[in-house]
């Protein structure tokens, strides 16, 4: 099979290029040849994807974060190209549904040689994404995040800390299969899979693979109550504190006078 890789080599602040030798030894102990392709900015992956899907070839694996794999995919959609997928971002949240739990020899094993998996794709005012949509406190929290030089969880609370001294309410209209809430949230989480921001389950029990979206709806929290209210997100819990609410729908509508902060599988959405 004709195999392509491509790869962010500033994903997880350069631990995706780190993996590069490590992929290349084990391609070659296990007689599997790849072409290699990397970013130089934002919008490669989806260049070169395309460029993969011109060429023909039989699967395309991506080494990066959940941003890469964004861009890749969206190039992918439509055609009969399965992608593969390294754990070489720094949060790799899609990645951890697939259940390799770290391992890379596994990962790889799994990404060039292993039966393929059929996953839902949401779209977003026409845009794919394969993960979260998060608006709200977690959108404004991933664009500081973005930004700093700090990754996974470390950034990741650094940006929280940032955001929290910032904090502000959003008044929506939200519509989920034809139901209407109308509320003030700290933040809305529209998950395909369960967990954001490397670690963080706001849809602990999506699944990528069922049809529907997992939506949390975090109601408007006071500053104070931020902090009792962020740990719990580790492992799912938050779930039963008052004032989160959980919904499944196969379509979400979300209106609002404000301009919304949003962001698509890890990255700011500008034109919200």
């Amino acid at each position: 099979m004709k195999n392509a890789l491509i790869l962010n080599p500033t994903s997880g602040g350069g631990q995706s290029l780190k993996l590069l030798p490590k992929i290349h030894a084990w391609a070659k102990s296990n007689n599997i040849d790849f072409e290699f392709y990397s970013t130089t900015r934002p919008g490669d992956g989806y260049r070169l994807g395309r460029i993969c899907r011109l060429e023909r070839f039989g699967q395309v694996i991506v080494v990066g974060g959940d941003g890469s794999i964004n861009e890749v995919g969206s190039a992918l959609l439509g055609s009969d190209i399965p992608l593969g997928v390294l754990p070489g971002g720094s949060g790799n949240d899609f990645y951890k549904m697939l259940g390799n739990n770290g391992n890379l020899k596994k990962a790889m094993s799994t990404a060039f040689d292993s039966r393929y998996l059929d996953v839902d794709v949401g779209l977003v005012n026409d845009r794919p994404f394969f993960n979260t949509v998060g608006i709200g406190f977690d959108a404004e929290v991933a664009m500081l995040a973005n930004q700093s030089s700090k990754r996974g969880i470390a950034g990741y609370l650094a940006a929280v800390f940032k955001t929290w001294r910032n904090l502000r309410h959003l008044d929506i209209e939200i519509e989920l299969d034809g139901v209407r809430l109308e509320t003030d949230v700290t933040l809305v989480c529209i998950g395909n899979g369960r967990s954001s921001g490397g670690g963080f389950y706001l849809t602990p029990h999506a699944r990528f693979d069922d049809g529907l979206f997992d939506i949390c709806i975090i109601e408007a929290l006071p500053k104070k109550r931020i902090f009792q209210y962020l740990p719990r997100t580790l492992n799912g819990s938050h779930i039963r504190l008052p004032g989160v609410k959980i919904y499944r729908s196969r379509k979400v509508t979300i209106r609002s006078l404000q301009k919304l902060p949003v962001h698509i599988d890890g990255e700011p959405m500008t034109d919200s």
